[in-house]
């Protein structure tokens, strides 16, 4: 990882739209501050397709994609994904499951989720599952108070039941089928920017946090982390190219600010 410093401006400049997470990338100490959904405006304002892609409930999904300023919402890591339209509302919004599939599922992550909260003492299911529709989430340290290992444990005992699991720095998000949040970025962009793929990879940067980012820092080649990422640089299988100096919300303005910046050089 090098510093955001360190990317070349012409690569910023010519970006198309930023993806970005939301806990502990937009967030500061869980909130999101006022420059925070500023910088959030003058990204889109300027032009650019900008969605949220997080593990969070469709619930949350929904409220996003309908007052932040953003063109879509890509929740339970890449399960559903909310399109808004240009008053606000909600355009469309799809699942990458159908509905049968959807109900079998749901029966058999419930099981192997209550297995493994009864596994792990002080686990326990997070507040905003109920909110779910494809995932469920194993909080472990937003109102919990685990360890990594101890998150890590929760995660492999998900997978050793045949469920998708991974760690963010509030949840283990678990569900089953054959998606995931770079997966479901990809399809969304192909079909709302016009992206070709792999040839449009660089015009789209991805910026993340966790562990769980990973598999977009692989997709996409200019992934930025906020400072908080170097962490959690050896339990990743991918890292992003670029980090920022300031963690969570003040990283994503730093690179925000950034992108502004070389946009206005190259006008």
């Amino acid at each position: 990882m090098r510093s955001l410093d360190h990317c070349p401006r012409p690569l910023l400049g010519a970006l198309k739209g930023i993806l970005t997470d939301l806990d502990g990338t937009l967030t500061t100490r869980g909130a999101i501050e006022a420059e925070t959904y500023v910088a959030l405006n003058e990204l889109k304002a300027a032009g650019m397709f900008v969605a949220v892609v997080t593990g969070r409930p469709a619930g949350w999904g929904e409220m996003i994609a309908r007052t932040f300023p953003v063109d879509a919402c890509i929740v339970e890591n890449g399960g559903l994904t909310f399109l808004r339209d240009r008053k606000g509302g909600l355009r469309r919004r799809f699942y990458i499951d159908d509905e049968r599939q959807r109900v079998r599922d749901r029966r058999k992550l419930e099981r192997i989720v209550r297995e493994v909260i009864e596994e792990n003492p002080g686990a326990r299911l997070s507040l905003d599952s109920r909110y779910t529709e494809v995932d469920l989430a194993i909080d472990w340290n937003e109102d919990a108070k685990l360890s990594t290992d101890d998150a890590d444990r929760i995660e492999a005992a998900c997978r050793a039941r045949g469920a998708s699991a991974v760690r963010s720095n509030v949840h283990v998000n678990v569900w089953l089928g054959g998606f995931d949040k770079a997966s479901a970025c990809e399809a969304l962009l192909v079909e709302e920017a016009k992206a070709r793929f792999p040839r449009d990879a660089e015009r789209f940067v991805f910026v993340g946090d966790a562990p769980n980012d990973g598999p977009l820092f692989a997709r996409f080649p200019l992934g930025v982390g906020v400072a908080d990422i170097k962490r959690h640089r050896k339990s990743m299988d991918a890292l992003p190219a670029y980090v920022t100096h300031s963690k969570g919300g003040l990283g994503f303005r730093e690179l925000a600010a950034a992108i502004l910046v070389a946009k206005d050089l190259l006008a």
